[in-house]
This record gives C-alpha cells, sequence and structure tokens, in this order.
C-alpha cells in the first residue's frame, strides 16, 4: 500500500462506515515513477506504447501480445478491468483497448456498452443527453461527478471555504484527471455508436441503511425509483474476497481478537483496529457497490449488449472481487475476461504475488 493512500484511509478512518468503505475498491499508486524509482514526466508516459506493455496470462505465467489479448476479448462477452485511479499509463492501455475492441468490432462495435465504476446510475441521463448531442462535452464533464474535485480546489484555493470544509468536501466526490483519464474512452464509444453505462450505485447514498443487525433489510422499502439506482448481493460472499477485505482493513483475518485500540496514529490505515462487527458491515456496504454495478453490466447483456467493457478499481476485480463474483452469479452463462492493471514490479515475468489475479495481468510500471 502506497504511503499517500494510507494516510488517505486514515483521514476518514474516523467516518468508518460511511467513507472508508468504498475506498476498498479504490486502488492507487503513483504512476509518476520509471522502473529504477524516477519520476516519470507526463512527456514520458504520452511517448510509451500501451500496446507493447509486458502481459501475461494470470494461471500460466505465458507471455501474451496485445494481438493475443484482443482475441480472448474477441471470444468474451464480459471485460472487467481493474485499474489502480491514478496509474497514467494504466489508462492509456484502458483507451487502447476500448479503441481497439471497438474498431475489432467493426459494424457491431454500436452493440457494444462501455460500462463504468466512475458514473452512478443516477448520471445515466446526462450521460446519454451526452452521446445524443444533446449537451456537449464541456457540459457533459460538468454536470458529472467528474470535476468537482476541481471546483472545490478552486473553492479552497481562492478562500471560499475554510480547510475542514475543504476536507469534508474533496473526500466525498469526484475522479482525478477525467479528462485525460476517462473522457477519451467515453468518446471512442459516443463516436463508435456504442453505449455508456453509468454503472455504480450512488456514492454513500444508500450505505447508512445497511447495518449489520438489519442486513440490506431497510433497502426493500425504498420506492420503485430509488430502487433503480441500487441494487444488493444475497448473501454476503464467504470466499478470498472476504478474507482480502478483513486484511485491507485491519491487517487480521476475521475471528481473530483485534489489538488494543492505540492512539491513532497519522498515516496507519490499521491504528483504528476496527472489530468483525465493523468490517462486517463494512464488507455489507462494500457489496452493494458491487452487486449494483454487476447488475449494471448484465442489463446491458440483456439488452442487446454484444460485449461489456467495465472499468473498475482494481480491489473490485482482483483475485475473484465482488464484481467479478456479482457478474458471474447474475449472468451465468456470460463468458468474462478479468484483466488487472498492475504498476508493480520489472514485467520481465508474472510475479508469483500476481498469479490468478487476473485472466490476463498488464504491468504498467
Amino acid at each position: 500500500m502506497s504511503s499517500s493512500r494510507a494516510g488517505f484511509i486514515a483521514l476518514l478512518a474516523s467516518g468508518f462506515a460511511a467513507t472508508v468503505l468504498p475506498l476498498a475498491g479504490c486502488a492507487s499508486r503513483s504512476s509518476g515513477e520509471s522502473p529504477d524509482g524516477a519520476p516519470r514526466s507526463a512527456e514520458d508516459i504520452e511517448r510509451i506504447n500501451p500496446r507493447a506493455l509486458p502481459m501475461f496470462d494470470g494461471a500460466t505465467g505465458a507471455p501474451l501480445s496485445w494481438d493475443d489479448l484482443l482475441a480472448r476479448i474477441d471470444a468474451v462477452q464480459v471485460i472487467i478491468i481493474g485499474e489502480q485511479h491514478d496509474d497514467a499509463l494504466g489508462h492509456r492501455v484502458q483507451q487502447a483497448l476500448v479503441a481497439d475492441a471497438l474498431a475489432h468490432a467493426g459494424d457491431t462495435a454500436s452493440s457494444y456498452a462501455l460500462s463504468l465504476e466512475m458514473l452512478e446510475r443516477d448520471e445515466q441521463a446526462v450521460v446519454d443527453d451526452y452521446l445524443a448531442g444533446i449537451i456537449d462535452r464541456d457540459r457533459f464533464i460538468e454536470e458529472t461527478a467528474s470535476t468537482r474535485w476541481r471546483a472545490i480546489s478552486t473553492e479552497y484555493l481562492s478562500g471560499a471555504i475554510k480547510r475542514s470544509e475543504f476536507k469534508s468536501k474533496i473526500t466525498s466526490v469526484g475522479w482525478i484527471k477525467w479528462d485525460e483519464f476517462y473522457q477519451p474512452s467515453i468518446d471512442a464509444a459516443k463516436q463508435a455508436g456504442a453505449r455508456v453505462v453509468a454503472a455504480n450505485a450512488p456514492w454513500a447514498r444508500y450505505t447508512s441503511l445497511i447495518t449489520r443487525e438489519d442486513g440490506y433489510s431497510k433497502l426493500e422499502s425504498l420506492s420503485p425509483a430509488q430502487r433503480e439506482l441500487v441494487a444488493w448481493p444475497d448473501p454476503v460472499p464467504a470466499s478470498g474476497y472476504r478474507e482480502r477485505f478483513w486484511q485491507f482493513m485491519a491487517g487480521r483475518k476475521e475471528g481473530e481478537a483485534p489489538a488494543e485500540r492505540p492512539e491513532h496514529q497519522p498515516g496507519d490505515p490499521h491504528s483504528g483496529q476496527f472489530t468483525d462487527e465493523e468490517i462486517l458491515t463494512g464488507l455489507m456496504k462494500q457489496m452493494l457497490y458491487d452487486a449494483t454495478m454487476a447488475e449494471s453490466i448484465t442489463r446491458a447483456l440483456r439488452s442487446g449488449a454484444t460485449g461489456v467493457i467495465h472499468f473498475v478499481g482494481q480491489f473490485h476485480s482482483d483475485f475473484e472481487g465482488g464484481t467479478v463474483i456479482e457478474t458471474r452469479r447474475r449472468a451465468p452463462d456470460a463468458r468474462v475476461l478479468t484483466l488487472s492493471l498492475v504498476h508493480e514490479g520489472d514485467g520481465a515475468a508474472l510475479r508469483e504475488e500476481d498469479r490468478s489475479r487476473a485472466d490476463v495481468v498488464v504491468y504498467t510500471r
């Protein structure tokens, strides 16, 4: 885990139930380093061919070419790409993959769908307006959560809001570098006539209704319009995903006694020593997002999409993460390919710790 990631979790740790849990899916690493650790400029990243990066079969470790990857994509219906959100080179791989998959599909490209964790279901009308040409690119970006980081930062830097308000706002909305990282793939889908799916549940809106005692039962009372925005799992998985969630949030196994709660140390995500009850409630909240994204993917398939490419944070998809679990459960006959963009290692061979991470592992360092 990067120091910036740990610090960010620590910043939010006091609001565990409402804020930390969605971050478990948002794996991040600095993308501005070369293999020798030296800073890598935007120009350096731009010069790298994303189609020539080292990639491997996640099961056998066999090296793969870009053409091998496209052939695998041709053979499946769902491609789930696990990203590290601040990995600039990883985003270039995503953009190349979307562009080539759509080009490869030729006349059937319009039957593809690009599905994103980064867009929430209540933004689907804005997405559709953009695809239909009703609003332009700038207004689309402005009306989604994508640029709110910039707007809030501008408020703070101009002195319009205090630091406390800035911290509260900045940790609740938005995605970094939207126009560089995500917009190019959306524009490629638009140009090809493919649909774009706002796949995720509205961030933190309904998780307050989920408790250890009541489970998801309070969600049953939502109105039909509200229920269109969210889905939930049944049951919460007892799998490797659950085990990894415990390790991520507490650095221990489920059932092990948490250490005494020490005084909080900045930068230490485990200093709160969450209890099993807190972590299980957190996993239930995390699975709300996994289930909603999976339902969005399967809805696209059932409405005629011949292929769905889904962007999601690595924790949600690596090692059969929750979004993959829920997609397979909801569409058991769909052929699913998982791909992980890993910003560690030298890319000389598949690292042992990356074996079974995904069907295909691409190294972006």
